[in-house]
């Protein structure tokens, strides 16, 4: 599996857990959303994310994006 496809699971992940949390009334549900688009914000602006470098050491792939 590349890289890119493992972020973006992880991705959908965290964004399904937040909205669930958030819609069952835990607060920090909401952080988990914010917390994936400004990383994403971020990364889009800089062209530098994370997850990418780590994903890359664990795979040992070159992420296809960049």
């Amino acid at each position: 599996m590349t890289p890119m496809r493992i972020q973006r699971i992880m991705m959908s992940i965290i964004l399904i857990t937040g909205l669930l949390l958030d819609l069952n009334g835990i607060e920090w549900g909401e952080y988990l959303i914010w917390f994936v688009a400004l990383m994403s914000l971020f990364a889009g602006i800089t062209g530098f994310c994370p997850s990418d470098v780590i994903l890359k050491k664990i795979t040992g792939k070159e992420t296809m994006c960049g």
